[in-house]
């Protein structure tokens, strides 16, 4: 049986593609620093070990910054929070990282171009 599904699975295994690009490894520690609150970006390098300049370096070569990463990372969990969960409003934001309540709110507005009421009527229907 083995000899029938190894070639099979040999080709498919060799056409899956591994991100291991900084920028996606800076988005995997964010998703668990973030609720800590202890994300900045020498909190990252250090759990990478590197400098805060070598992962700033490594961003830009990717043309990228951390500061996008943080908020591409805060806005998947957030979709992931709104769609798989009940928390409120305040728990998400606090997960996200965010001191002020506000902040959340206006960061969601630019992300979906909606409030996160609208959103969660959106996605009951």
């Amino acid at each position: 049986m083995w000899d029938y599904f190894k070639p099979e699975l040999t080709k498919r295994l060799s056409e899956l593609s591994v991100d291991d690009s900084t920028s996606a490894r800076v988005r995997s520690i964010l998703t668990e620093l973030l609720p800590s609150g202890k994300f900045t970006i020498d909190d990252v390098a250090k759990k990478l070990g590197y400098s805060k300049q070598t992962l700033q370096r490594k961003l830009s070569s990717e043309n990228t910054t951390f500061q996008k990463q943080l908020n591409s990372t805060r806005e998947v969990l957030a979709l992931n929070y709104l769609q798989n969960t009940d928390m409120t409003t305040s728990d998400i934001a606090y997960l996200l990282g965010y001191q002020e309540f506000n902040s959340f709110l206006r960061a969601f507005s630019i992300w979906k171009g909606m409030s996160i009421s609208e959103y969660r009527e959106k996605m009951n229907k």
